[in-house]
Protein backbone atom coordinates (compact mmCIF):
# COMPACT_ATOMS: atom_id res chain seq x y z
CA UNK A 1 0.00 0.00 0.00
CA UNK A 2 1.31 3.19 -0.94
CA UNK A 3 1.88 5.64 2.28
CA UNK A 4 1.59 9.24 2.16
CA UNK A 5 4.79 11.50 1.43
CA UNK A 6 6.19 13.05 4.91
CA UNK A 7 6.00 16.98 4.68
CA UNK A 8 8.58 18.84 3.62
CA UNK A 9 10.78 20.64 6.18
CA UNK A 10 10.22 24.05 7.05
CA UNK A 11 12.33 26.57 4.70
CA UNK A 12 15.17 27.80 7.15
CA UNK A 13 14.78 31.75 7.10
CA UNK A 14 16.87 33.72 5.03
CA UNK A 15 19.61 36.73 6.71
CA UNK A 16 16.76 39.08 5.82
CA UNK A 17 14.45 37.34 8.17
CA UNK A 18 16.55 36.29 10.71
CA UNK A 19 17.62 40.46 10.75
CA UNK A 20 14.29 41.25 11.43
CA UNK A 21 13.47 38.81 13.69
CA UNK A 22 16.33 40.40 16.03
CA UNK A 23 15.00 43.71 15.62
CA UNK A 24 11.63 42.52 16.41
CA UNK A 25 13.28 40.82 19.27
CA UNK A 26 14.63 43.83 20.58
CA UNK A 27 11.81 46.53 20.29
CA UNK A 28 9.82 44.25 22.24
CA UNK A 29 12.06 44.26 24.80
CA UNK A 30 11.93 48.01 25.76
CA UNK A 31 8.47 48.77 26.72
CA UNK A 32 9.31 52.45 25.02
CA UNK A 33 10.00 51.13 21.85
CA UNK A 34 7.16 48.42 21.91
CA UNK A 35 4.65 51.10 22.66
CA UNK A 36 5.88 53.19 19.69
CA UNK A 37 5.64 50.48 17.33
CA UNK A 38 1.82 49.42 18.74
CA UNK A 39 0.55 52.98 18.45
CA UNK A 40 1.72 52.84 14.56
CA UNK A 41 0.78 49.53 14.49
CA UNK A 42 -3.08 50.44 15.54
CA UNK A 43 -3.18 53.62 13.57
CA UNK A 44 -2.60 51.63 10.60
CA UNK A 45 -5.23 48.84 11.65
CA UNK A 46 -7.53 51.21 11.88
CA UNK A 47 -6.97 53.26 9.00
CA UNK A 48 -5.81 56.41 10.82
CA UNK A 49 -4.20 58.10 7.33
CA UNK A 50 -7.95 57.70 5.47
CA UNK A 51 -9.31 59.39 9.24
CA UNK A 52 -6.92 62.08 9.29
CA UNK A 53 -7.89 63.21 5.61
CA UNK A 54 -11.31 63.25 6.13
CA UNK A 55 -10.76 65.07 9.37
CA UNK A 56 -9.02 67.48 7.37
CA UNK A 57 -11.53 67.50 4.68
CA UNK A 58 -14.14 68.98 7.50
CA UNK A 59 -11.48 70.86 9.01
CA UNK A 60 -10.83 72.85 6.14
CA UNK A 61 -14.45 73.10 5.05
CA UNK A 62 -15.24 74.26 8.52
CA UNK A 63 -12.41 77.55 8.54
CA UNK A 64 -12.68 78.65 4.56
CA UNK A 65 -16.22 80.17 5.67
CA UNK A 66 -14.97 81.92 8.66
CA UNK A 67 -12.26 83.21 6.34
CA UNK A 68 -15.00 85.10 4.42
CA UNK A 69 -16.48 86.25 7.02
CA UNK A 70 -13.42 87.40 8.30
CA UNK A 71 -13.17 89.30 5.07
CA UNK A 72 -16.68 90.90 5.15
CA UNK A 73 -16.75 91.97 8.99
CA UNK A 74 -13.31 93.84 8.29
CA UNK A 75 -14.50 95.25 5.06
CA UNK A 76 -17.77 96.40 7.26
CA UNK A 77 -15.93 97.95 9.67
CA UNK A 78 -13.21 99.90 7.33
CA UNK A 79 -16.59 101.23 5.96
CA UNK A 80 -16.16 105.23 6.71
CA UNK A 81 -13.01 104.76 9.37
CA UNK A 82 -9.94 106.36 8.23
CA UNK A 83 -8.16 105.65 11.46
CA UNK A 84 -9.00 102.30 11.73
CA UNK A 85 -7.23 101.86 7.97
CA UNK A 86 -4.71 103.90 8.98
CA UNK A 87 -3.75 101.32 11.92
CA UNK A 88 -4.02 97.95 9.83
CA UNK A 89 -2.09 99.76 7.46
CA UNK A 90 1.16 99.32 9.26
CA UNK A 91 -0.02 95.96 11.05
CA UNK A 92 0.97 92.78 9.68
CA UNK A 93 -2.41 92.12 8.13
CA UNK A 94 -1.47 94.16 5.57
CA UNK A 95 1.05 92.25 4.29
CA UNK A 96 -1.28 89.00 3.44
CA UNK A 97 -2.02 88.96 0.09
CA UNK A 98 -5.37 90.06 -1.45
CA UNK A 99 -6.30 91.33 1.31
CA UNK A 100 -3.51 93.53 2.21
CA UNK A 101 -3.37 95.54 -1.16
CA UNK A 102 -6.92 96.18 -0.73
CA UNK A 103 -6.58 97.80 2.80
CA UNK A 104 -3.74 99.83 1.32
CA UNK A 105 -5.52 101.21 -1.67
CA UNK A 106 -8.29 102.40 0.29
CA UNK A 107 -11.59 101.37 2.44
CA UNK A 108 -13.83 100.95 0.01
CA UNK A 109 -12.56 98.25 -1.76
CA UNK A 110 -12.45 96.10 0.71
CA UNK A 111 -16.26 96.08 0.60
CA UNK A 112 -18.23 93.81 3.60
CA UNK A 113 -22.02 92.52 3.27
CA UNK A 114 -24.07 91.85 6.66
CA UNK A 115 -26.08 89.39 4.42
CA UNK A 116 -22.83 87.32 3.38
CA UNK A 117 -21.43 87.89 7.03
CA UNK A 118 -24.62 85.33 8.96
CA UNK A 119 -24.47 83.19 5.84
CA UNK A 120 -20.74 82.49 6.14
CA UNK A 121 -20.91 81.82 9.55
CA UNK A 122 -23.84 79.55 9.46
CA UNK A 123 -22.63 77.62 6.86
CA UNK A 124 -19.15 77.33 8.94
CA UNK A 125 -21.68 76.30 11.70
CA UNK A 126 -23.32 73.76 9.50
CA UNK A 127 -19.51 72.16 8.22
CA UNK A 128 -18.51 72.28 11.97
CA UNK A 129 -21.30 69.88 12.90
CA UNK A 130 -19.74 67.35 10.30
CA UNK A 131 -16.23 67.63 11.30
CA UNK A 132 -17.54 67.16 14.92
CA UNK A 133 -19.58 64.29 13.67
CA UNK A 134 -16.25 62.37 11.87
CA UNK A 135 -14.47 63.15 14.72
CA UNK A 136 -17.15 61.00 17.00
CA UNK A 137 -16.51 58.37 14.41
CA UNK A 138 -13.08 58.64 14.39
CA UNK A 139 -12.58 57.99 18.23
CA UNK A 140 -14.93 55.28 18.28
CA UNK A 141 -13.10 53.53 15.91
CA UNK A 142 -9.63 53.56 17.99
CA UNK A 143 -11.52 53.14 20.82
CA UNK A 144 -13.13 50.04 19.18
CA UNK A 145 -16.80 50.53 20.01
CA UNK A 146 -18.93 48.12 17.61
CA UNK A 147 -21.14 49.15 15.69
CA UNK A 148 -24.12 48.42 17.22
CA UNK A 149 -23.00 50.47 20.11
CA UNK A 150 -21.97 53.87 18.35
CA UNK A 151 -25.38 56.16 18.82
CA UNK A 152 -27.78 56.71 15.66
CA UNK A 153 -27.26 60.05 13.72
CA UNK A 154 -29.56 61.88 16.15
CA UNK A 155 -27.84 61.39 19.08
CA UNK A 156 -24.39 62.14 17.23
CA UNK A 157 -25.54 65.83 15.92
CA UNK A 158 -26.95 66.59 19.84
CA UNK A 159 -23.42 66.03 21.10
CA UNK A 160 -21.72 67.87 18.10
CA UNK A 161 -23.36 71.29 19.72
CA UNK A 162 -21.37 70.92 22.77
CA UNK A 163 -18.34 69.75 21.24
CA UNK A 164 -18.34 72.71 19.06
CA UNK A 165 -18.66 75.20 21.78
CA UNK A 166 -15.89 72.72 23.63
CA UNK A 167 -13.52 74.02 20.41
CA UNK A 168 -14.30 77.52 20.63
CA UNK A 169 -13.42 78.00 24.13
CA UNK A 170 -9.99 76.18 23.80
CA UNK A 171 -9.28 78.34 20.73
CA UNK A 172 -10.20 81.21 22.92
CA UNK A 173 -8.26 79.90 26.02
CA UNK A 174 -5.50 79.14 23.23
CA UNK A 175 -4.60 82.55 21.61
CA UNK A 176 -5.65 84.20 25.29
CA UNK A 177 -1.76 84.63 26.53
CA UNK A 178 -0.84 87.06 23.91
CA UNK A 179 -3.19 89.88 24.94
CA UNK A 180 -3.48 88.78 29.00
CA UNK A 181 0.21 88.48 29.04
CA UNK A 182 1.42 90.94 26.85
CA UNK A 183 3.64 93.57 29.49
CA UNK A 184 6.85 94.09 27.60
CA UNK A 185 8.09 94.62 31.11
CA UNK A 186 7.51 90.96 31.57
CA UNK A 187 8.60 88.84 28.57
CA UNK A 188 9.53 85.53 30.70
CA UNK A 189 5.76 85.34 31.92
CA UNK A 190 4.34 86.53 28.53
CA UNK A 191 6.34 83.84 26.79
CA UNK A 192 5.64 81.05 29.68
CA UNK A 193 1.73 81.98 29.20
CA UNK A 194 2.32 81.91 25.34
CA UNK A 195 2.93 78.46 25.57
CA UNK A 196 1.35 76.89 28.65
CA UNK A 197 -2.22 78.27 27.45
CA UNK A 198 -2.09 76.56 24.34
CA UNK A 199 -0.33 73.15 25.91
CA UNK A 200 -3.58 73.53 28.19
CA UNK A 201 -6.00 73.93 25.24
CA UNK A 202 -5.18 70.93 23.52
CA UNK A 203 -5.06 68.71 26.76
CA UNK A 204 -8.37 70.38 27.36
CA UNK A 205 -10.07 70.01 24.33
CA UNK A 206 -8.29 66.35 24.11
CA UNK A 207 -10.33 65.10 27.60
CA UNK A 208 -13.20 66.85 26.71
CA UNK A 209 -13.95 65.82 23.15
CA UNK A 210 -13.54 61.90 24.82
CA UNK A 211 -15.85 62.56 27.10
CA UNK A 212 -18.74 64.17 25.12
CA UNK A 213 -18.60 62.26 21.68
CA UNK A 214 -17.20 58.40 22.31
CA UNK A 215 -19.37 56.00 22.98
CA UNK A 216 -16.69 54.59 25.83
CA UNK A 217 -15.71 55.70 28.35
CA UNK A 218 -12.66 55.24 30.05
CA UNK A 219 -10.89 56.51 33.38
CA UNK A 220 -9.91 60.00 33.45
CA UNK A 221 -6.08 59.02 34.07
CA UNK A 222 -6.13 56.79 31.15
CA UNK A 223 -6.49 59.44 28.77
CA UNK A 224 -4.24 61.64 30.17
CA UNK A 225 -1.11 60.30 27.86
CA UNK A 226 -3.36 61.41 25.32
CA UNK A 227 -3.64 64.41 26.38
CA UNK A 228 -0.47 65.15 26.97
CA UNK A 229 0.57 64.59 23.45
CA UNK A 230 -2.40 66.40 22.02
CA UNK A 231 -1.49 69.62 24.39
CA UNK A 232 2.31 69.32 22.98
CA UNK A 233 1.19 68.74 19.80
CA UNK A 234 -1.41 71.96 19.47
CA UNK A 235 1.75 74.29 20.52
CA UNK A 236 4.05 72.86 17.97
CA UNK A 237 1.52 73.51 15.56
CA UNK A 238 0.68 76.87 16.28
CA UNK A 239 4.48 77.73 16.35
CA UNK A 240 4.55 75.64 12.71
CA UNK A 241 1.83 77.87 11.70
CA UNK A 242 3.37 81.48 12.76
CA UNK A 243 6.72 80.02 11.17
CA UNK A 244 4.62 79.66 7.94
CA UNK A 245 3.09 82.51 7.71
CA UNK A 246 5.90 84.57 8.49
CA UNK A 247 8.34 82.92 5.69
CA UNK A 248 5.92 82.44 3.17
CA UNK A 249 2.50 83.83 3.40
CA UNK A 250 3.13 87.14 3.96
CA UNK A 251 6.39 87.23 2.01
CA UNK A 252 4.37 86.17 -1.53
CA UNK A 253 2.60 87.97 -4.25
CA UNK A 254 -0.98 88.08 -4.36
CA UNK A 255 -1.24 85.46 -7.26
CA UNK A 256 0.96 82.74 -5.07
CA UNK A 257 -0.28 83.61 -1.98
CA UNK A 258 -3.39 82.16 -2.01
CA UNK A 259 -2.48 78.79 -2.93
CA UNK A 260 0.37 79.23 -0.04
CA UNK A 261 -2.61 80.23 2.25
CA UNK A 262 -4.70 77.13 0.98
CA UNK A 263 -1.63 74.75 1.05
CA UNK A 264 -0.83 75.68 4.19
CA UNK A 265 -4.56 75.53 5.82
CA UNK A 266 -5.34 71.82 4.06
CA UNK A 267 -1.59 70.81 5.47
CA UNK A 268 -2.38 72.33 9.02
CA UNK A 269 -5.55 70.97 9.26
CA UNK A 270 -4.37 67.48 8.29
CA UNK A 271 -1.12 67.15 10.45
CA UNK A 272 -3.97 67.87 13.44
CA UNK A 273 -5.91 65.65 12.76
CA UNK A 274 -3.41 63.24 12.23
CA UNK A 275 -1.23 64.31 15.73
CA UNK A 276 -4.86 64.07 17.43
CA UNK A 277 -5.59 60.67 16.00
CA UNK A 278 -2.02 59.61 17.66
CA UNK A 279 -2.78 60.88 20.64
CA UNK A 280 -5.86 58.72 21.06
CA UNK A 281 -3.93 55.73 19.82
CA UNK A 282 -1.54 56.11 22.18
CA UNK A 283 -4.06 56.19 25.43
CA UNK A 284 -5.73 52.81 23.98
CA UNK A 285 -2.82 51.29 23.19
CA UNK A 286 -1.67 52.02 26.72
CA UNK A 287 -5.29 51.11 28.49
CA UNK A 288 -5.73 48.01 26.92
CA UNK A 289 -1.96 46.85 27.49
CA UNK A 290 -1.56 46.82 23.11
CA UNK A 291 1.53 45.81 23.40
CA UNK A 292 4.38 43.86 22.20
CA UNK A 293 3.48 43.64 18.78
CA UNK A 294 5.00 41.49 16.06
CA UNK A 295 6.71 43.76 13.72
CA UNK A 296 7.14 40.46 10.82
CA UNK A 297 4.03 38.66 11.20
CA UNK A 298 5.87 35.77 12.42
CA UNK A 299 5.55 34.68 15.96
CA UNK A 300 2.52 36.38 16.99
CA UNK A 301 1.90 37.75 20.48
CA UNK A 302 -1.28 36.85 22.50
CA UNK A 303 -1.51 40.60 21.41
CA UNK A 304 -1.74 40.22 18.44
CA UNK A 305 -4.42 37.39 18.23
CA UNK A 306 -6.61 39.68 20.57
CA UNK A 307 -6.07 42.52 18.40
CA UNK A 308 -7.48 40.60 15.10
CA UNK A 309 -10.08 39.27 17.43
CA UNK A 310 -10.58 43.11 18.78
CA UNK A 311 -11.12 44.22 14.95
CA UNK A 312 -13.49 41.82 13.69
CA UNK A 313 -15.89 42.52 16.94
CA UNK A 314 -15.59 46.14 16.09
CA UNK A 315 -17.34 45.76 12.69
CA UNK A 316 -19.91 43.84 14.24
CA UNK A 317 -23.27 45.49 13.33
CA UNK A 318 -26.06 43.26 15.11
CA UNK A 319 -25.86 43.23 19.28
CA UNK A 320 -25.14 39.33 20.11
CA UNK A 321 -23.68 38.13 17.11
CA UNK A 322 -20.32 35.50 18.28
CA UNK A 323 -17.26 36.44 16.51
CA UNK A 324 -14.36 33.38 16.66
CA UNK A 325 -11.22 34.47 15.02
CA UNK A 326 -7.73 32.28 14.46
CA UNK A 327 -4.99 33.94 13.09
CA UNK A 328 -2.12 31.91 11.56
CA UNK A 329 0.82 31.96 12.85
CA UNK A 330 3.60 32.42 10.22
CA UNK A 331 6.54 29.60 10.61
CA UNK A 332 9.65 31.30 11.98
Amino acid sequence: MPTDAEPPPPAQPNLIDRTADRVDGLQRRFAVTAVAHGVLKKYGEDRGGQLAMLLAYRGFFSLFPLLLAFVNILGLLLAGNAELQEKLVHSALASVPVVGPQIEKSADALSGNAVVVVLAILLSLWAGLGLLEMLQEALNTVWGVPLYRRPPWIIRKLRSLPGAILIGACLLLSGAGSWAFSDRDLPVLSRLAGWALPFLAGALCYLGLHWLLCARKVPFTAQLPGGAFVGVAWLLLQLLGAWYINRFILKSSDTYGVFAVVFGLLSWSYLLGLLYLYGNELSSVLYDHRWPRSLTGRNLTDVDQRAQAELMRREVRVEGTEVEVEVPRLPR
